[in-house]
């Protein structure tokens, strides 16, 4: 118990913590380094007491060689044993504690960044996001992670001390020393030359491995199409080609450093025997004595120990390596946010100038799109299929960045409040609806912990699904497994309706939100815009079927590559009647 408050109370000082030992979350992994540093240089000091204590088994022979047979002093042999097992044992102990010290960097770095890389991953989702975000964040932190808590730090941190060594074996003899400084020049050679190879050996690999694991999920999204057109066979033969590539790399860079390894552990065996026989030679001279030889043996090994360790941990140090770096280039892509908060909006949207585009295009999709809502609008939007309808609303809920223009929220821009906040007065339902494993409360209130019961009730009033979710197994806390597989394409959309309702949210953006729904839920769905409005909320829907239409205050019509009209719901009628869906009539109730 003294151990680990004594441990707890070290962590929180080297970091500064008054209250929690955790890590503060990052987006930046420079500053979570930053923030280790005082680690690194603590386990820089214990390597160097550790190299230090490392010489005893050399001086501990060169004293039973030269002092203690010579004179047969057993009482000088059992104080030189005593003497350098508790050497060892220090040694032992300062190597252990550098070793937690290590699992404790990689703990911490992976607690400070795990946040921002989460929040990476989502964002590679989002529409324009694949090509410039890379796809695999997470095993680039596992791979960081698992490095630091290694071995493989302790191997590098002992490598600056080799040259203490080869001084040792110049004071032993001039032509030791020499020897030694040739092996290790070898191996530090072998090393970078190791290291050339696998850099760009693991690049390839992984980039193989990122592109079968993309084919592997996107076939996993689309498993009933896939199987249903008969495209299994064709997918598996392109997933083998990138996943027979990715092995292929790998094959190529375990063949390179067993190799080097291979190279490195002949010489080093090599380099002993002749340092064995170089000793003999000068003791049989008269130029050295017995200690000397034995002396030099020992402290040739821990001068090539380092590099022979860093060769075989030199793959997982490249990888980490690079991990490092495409973290650093990636994770600021993350979200951020604003750091002033700002009144949630409540009266008014203003878009002016507004032209959206694709990822995919140059040139905008729509352009010059103006107009005003008001608390207690509903908007809704006409357009041919393909027009930019879609890519509009996700426009105005942040998803893509306008190319010109501005969207306004009682005269600020939305990027001036974070997602959270964002989700507070916003409400969206997407033309492909996702829900997550988990039961329908959490669903509908986003799987926010503290959200009260009482609020989720009132979403699912709201969307009109209240009695569709009692009549559920477990109600409210019925289980909708992965994408909601348990519920029908109709049940889900409701659902996600009322996840989008929820906490009464100033804006609700609907697209298409009754492309699953039969006649029955389509009546829920046209009540419940009708209390948004009563409320004082702002609708957008998106619709190709009248129904959900009739409720609209305003409508707006987009042609291709720009907005036709705006205005009244019967004053635009007046003027495109003949590109309304058919059935579309009557005043506004």
């Amino acid at each position: 118990m003294l151990v680990t408050r004594f441990r707890d109370f070290w962590f929180m000082k080297l970091f500064g913590y008054k209250s929690e030992p955790y890590p503060v979350p990052s987006a930046s992994v420079r500053d979570v380094f930053a923030r280790v540093r005082s680690f690194f240089i603590s386990a820089a000091i214990f390597t160097a007491v550790i190299n230090l204590l490392a010489l005893s088994g050399s001086i501990f022979m060169l004293q039973v060689y030269d002092r203690v047979l010579p004179s047969h002093s057993l009482e000088t042999l059992l104080a030189l044993v005593v003497l350098v097992v508790g050497l060892y044992l220090a040694t032992s102990v300062l190597e252990h504690i550098r070793a937690k010290l290590f699992a404790r960097i990689g703990r911490f770095v992976d607690l400070s960044l795990q946040g921002a890389v989460f929040n990476l991953d989502v964002s590679s989702g989002l529409p324009g996001r694949r090509a410039s975000v890379q796809a695999a964040p997470f095993k680039d932190l596992d791979q960081l992670r698992n490095f630091l808590s290694s071995g493989g730090p302790s191997a590098l941190f002992d490598l600056p001390w080799i040259p203490l060594y080869v001084v040792a074996l110049f004071l032993l003899h001039p032509c030791i020393g020499v020897l030694g400084l040739l092996g290790a020049t070898f191996l530090v050679a072998t090393t970078m030359l190791a290291d050339r190879k696998l850099a760009t050996q693991q690049k390839v690999s992984f980039s193989f491995t990122v592109e079968a694991g993309a084919q592997s999920f996107a076939a996993k999204q689309g498993a009933e199409t896939v199987v249903a057109q008969g495209m299994r066979h064709n997918l598996t033969r392109l997933w083998s080609a990138s996943h027979e590539r990715a092995g292929e790399a790998v094959i190529e860079a375990s063949d390179t450093a067993s190799f080097y390894r291979g190279v490195s552990r002949f010489f080093r065996n090599s380099l002993q025997s002749l340092v064995l026989g170089m000793g003999a030679y000068l003791v049989i001279t008269g130029k050295a004595t017995g200690g000397v030889m034995i002396a030099s043996s020992i402290l040739l090994g821990k001068a090539l120990s380092p590099v022979e360790q860093a060769l075989f941990i030199w793959r997982g140090f490249v990888a980490s390596r690079d991990a490092y770096f495409r973290l650093d280039k990636t994770l600021p892509l993350a979200t951020s946010s604003p750091d002033t908060r700002l009144p949630l909006p409540m009266t008014r949207i203003k878009v002016d100038g507004l032209a959206i585009g694709v990822p995919e295009r140059a040139l905008p999709v729509l352009t010059d799109i103006h107009f005003e809502l008001a608390a207690g609008d509903v908007l809704g939007i006409l357009g041919p299929s393909g027009v930019g309808k879609s890519s509009f609303v996700r426009t105005f809920v942040g998803l893509l960045k306008p190319m010109r223009g501005s969207i306004r929220f009682d005269g600020s821009l939305l990027s001036q409040w974070s997602e959270e906040d964002r989700s507070a007065f916003m409400g969206y339902l997407p033309q492909s609806v996702d829900l997550f494993d988990g039961t329908v409360a959490q669903n509908i209130c986003r799987f926010d912990t503290s959200a009260a019961s009482e609020k989720i009730v009132e979403a699912a009033q709201a969307a009109g699904v209240e009695d569709l979710i009692r009549s559920l197994p477990d109600g409210f806390d019925s289980q909708v497994g992965p994408r909601g597989d348990r519920l029908s394409a109709g049940e889900r959309q409701r659902i996600a309706l009322a996840r989008a309702f929820f906490s009464s949210p100033f804006v609700t953006v609907l697209d298409e939100p009754n492309s699953a729904l039969d006649s029955d839920g389509e009546r829920e769905l046209v009540r419940a815009v009708d209390r948004i409005r009563a409320r004082g909320g702002i609708t957008i829907i998106i619709a190709h079927r009248s129904a959900i239409l009739q409720c609209a205050t305003k409508l707006m019509m987009f042609g291709t590559g720009r907005q036709v009209v705006f205005g009244a719901r019967d004053e635009v009628l007046s003027k495109v009647r003949d590109f309304m869906p058919q059935g579309f009539a009557g005043p506004v109730k």
